[in-house]
């Protein structure tokens, strides 16, 4: 028999380190979508690790779906509220609030606004180090249960847009790009996540970017890699 995986978002307790914590101040080392981190897995359970984040001058749009729970995915969020004390919904819910119950999935839905971004100056630090470290990735989706009053304007809400406050920290708004409803972390019980790789390619100058960012998996296309270094090795043909 197949043992459930067990959903775990590390958040809190995580620090980042090395140089690209030296490179970037984090304002929060709490996972939020668009962060940059490193994906772990063991056989029974999944985490993020959060490195670091973007800054947008421009608002990002975010796709929002709010579904019903599935078998599997009740089986996920089941083993989040037992990762955090709470008890299955089984026991904390009869029969009609179960069937009212859903999920939101967020996903990063311009993704061409989104490679532009990471490939301005602003992110020149960021960006170095993903080329240096070909393990981070993008946390491009994840799956949460809202607090009710939130649950309200999720379901309203004809838009969504990643951001960078004040503060230089990743917001998700509801409504107005630059005037909406910030979502605060604190609201979501985030149960479920999926990372994105990055595709690079040279310019004209010879000067690395990102090319694509592989939202549904599967391998770089074109000329472009998924390990820079392989874009600066001289091909074989020139050698002779």
């Amino acid at each position: 028999m197949r043992p459930t995986l067990t959903i775990i978002l590390m958040a809190l307790l995580l620090q980042a380190c090395g140089p690209l914590r030296q490179a970037q101040k984090v304002q929060s080392q709490v996972p939020i979508l668009g962060s940059v981190g490193l994906y772990q897995t063991t056989l029974f359970e999944k985490g993020f690790q959060k490195m670091g984040e973007p800054e947008f001058g421009r608002p990002i749009s975010v796709a929002i779906e709010p579904t019903s729970f599935s078998g599997n995915m009740r089986s996920k969020y089941d083993k989040y509220r037992e990762h955090i004390g709470k008890a299955p919904l089984a026991k904390a819910m009869d029969s009609t609030q179960m069937e009212d119950l859903k999920y939101y999935q967020l996903s990063i839905s311009d993704v061409v606004s989104l490679v532009g971004e990471l490939n301005k100056e602003s992110n020149s630090n960021l960006k170095k180090y993903l080329q240096e470290d070909t393990g981070l990735v993008l946390l491009s989706s994840m799956s949460f249960v809202a607090v009710a009053e939130l649950s309200m304007k999720l379901d309203t809400t004809e838009k969504l847009y990643l951001t960078t406050d004040r503060t230089g920290a990743l917001v998700l708004l509801i409504g107005g790009a630059n005037s909406g409803y910030p979502i605060k972390q604190s609201a979501l019980e985030i149960f479920d996540f999926e990372t994105s790789a990055f595709c690079w390619q040279k310019d004209k100058r010879g000067k690395l970017d990102i090319a694509h960012i592989l939202m549904d998996g599967g391998k770089c296309p074109g000329t472009t890699e998924a390990n820079p270094e392989k874009l600066n090795k001289t091909p074989d043909y020139l050698k002779l």
